[in-house]
């Protein structure tokens, strides 16, 4: 997910190369963010997160050195369970075999996370820990550092589980002891790994650990109120297009341009089909229920097992061969329209992301806190030129198109099949 598409208005390979930022007379380039547009009081909160983190780089040396290949692999594995591409099973999962109303919200929860952590990172385009001394073990220099998506989801997700798990379900004191430490090990083991790797400071970690929390305690006030809202509102559907629409148009999009946008594009087109999902499938509840929403007290362990397994692969099936069949169908679609059209304006190309500025190192230099006499030499890139026609990158329209279905599909595509074919208890 994270290494496909590109920014709405993103040209081809060669237009998405490095680009110069600002200088001054003298030649000396900056790094440039949106929040300098703030003026003295953004560049000087940049200044002072940048501190935060140079802070963190001594510890980050000695944890470098205690690595060995045991503790390695176990971050990684740690680091996973941070991950997309391991919270989106798992979510799923809890829609079809647990819990539909957590899973729903779940989702929608994530795709909050992902657009925060998004759009503050691209705002003040703040680096990732200086290689060197640190030698980070995982490549993750394609966005900015601060704040950590690990640690603003390490702390959603878990977290919100542990309180709905808490509220909603019956379960003995050594149920909820044993559920505790899980929440508690996969939270800080997700935000752990993070520095053990070397692809964070602490001060992303904090940042991303706090911005978490305050997410999450607006939340868990709101969610059953967002859920209601989503099943009985009016124009839920074209509410759902027009503001997530809305929020990827007013994402930053800084220079040299980073998969913050592409990232943020899947979680908040998935949460969006949710939504379509959910207000669209009212009328007949009983058949998005989750395995463990019916009453399964007759029911043997057997056949709840080989039930929820068959729906599982089922469904995993089924997303997967939607997002791909999407994806291939809509940029056939587009291709073949702007060919049709004679729209040589727009195009549909994977784009390559420079990541070299996203490692603090020597040249790493943010503008001055007041600087009058600097003047602005860098260019904002522009859609590509041929012959005079700019040219725009609509893989980000493909991208969207495509994960809305999937959502689309998990919530109530995959209940739709299950019970057509009689898989249900």
């Amino acid at each position: 997910m994270a290494e496909e598409g590109s920014s709405l208005f993103c040209d081809d390979d060669k237009s998405c190369e490095k680009h110069p930022n600002e200088t001054d007379e003298d030649g000396e380039k900056y790094i440039s963010a949106p929040i300098d547009k703030l003026g003295p009081a953004g560049r000087w909160l940049r200044h002072r997160l940048l501190s935060s983190i140079l802070i963190g780089t001594p510890p980050l040396v000695a944890l470098q050195r205690r690595r060995t290949p045991l503790w390695t692999k176990l971050m990684k594995l740690n680091s996973f369970f941070g991950t997309e591409d391991f919270y989106i099973p798992m979510g799923v999962f809890i829609l079809w075999i647990v819990d539909a109303k957590l899973g729903r919200l779940l989702c929608l929860l994530m795709g909050l996370g992902f657009y925060t952590a998004g759009f503050i990172k691209d705002v003040l385009c703040l680096p990732r820990p200086a290689n060197p001394p640190i030698v980070p073990l995982e490549r993750a220099s394609q966005t900015w550092g601060l704040p950590s998506h690990h640690a603003v989801l390490g702390v959603l997700v878990p977290w919100y589980i542990w309180f709905y798990s808490y509220i909603h379900f019956s379960m003995p004191q050594w149920g909820f002891a044993v559920l505790f430490g899980l929440i508690v090990y996969w939270s800080v083991s997700v935000m752990f790994s993070r520095l053990y790797l070397g692809v964070h400071s602490p001060a992303d970690i904090v940042a991303g650990g706090i911005i978490g929390c305050v997410i999450l305690a607006y939340w868990i006030k709101i969610d059953t109120i967002v859920d209601r809202s989503i099943s009985f509102g009016d124009n839920v559907v074209l509410q759902a297009i027009v503001y997530s629409l809305l929020l990827l148009f007013l994402h930053p999009r800084p220079e040299p341009r980073t998969q913050s946008l592409v990232e943020t594009v899947a979680m908040t087109a998935v949460s969006v089909g949710f939504v379509i999902g959910k207000a669209t499938s009212t009328r007949q509840p009983s058949i998005y229920k989750a395995i463990l929403d019916f009453d399964i007290d007759d029911v043997s362990n057997f056949t709840l097992f080989w039930v929820s397994s068959v729906r599982l692969l089922l469904g995993y099936t089924l997303v997967i061969l939607t997002r791909m069949l999407c994806k291939i169908v809509f940029k056939n679609l587009l291709n073949n329209l702007f060919r049709v059209l004679d729209l040589e304006c727009f195009e549909i190309t994977k784009v390559n992301y420079d990541s070299s500025e996203r490692m603090y190192g020597p040249s790493f230099k943010l503008p001055p806190v007041f600087d009058k006499q600097r003047k602005k030499r860098g260019k904002k890139s522009q859609p590509d030129m041929e012959d005079g026609s700019p040219k725009y990158n609509l893989l980000f329209v493909v991208n969207y198109v495509s994960y809305v279905c999937v959502g689309w599909v998990a919530i109530s595509g995959v209940p739709l099949l299950c019970h057509s074919i009689g898989l249900v208890l």
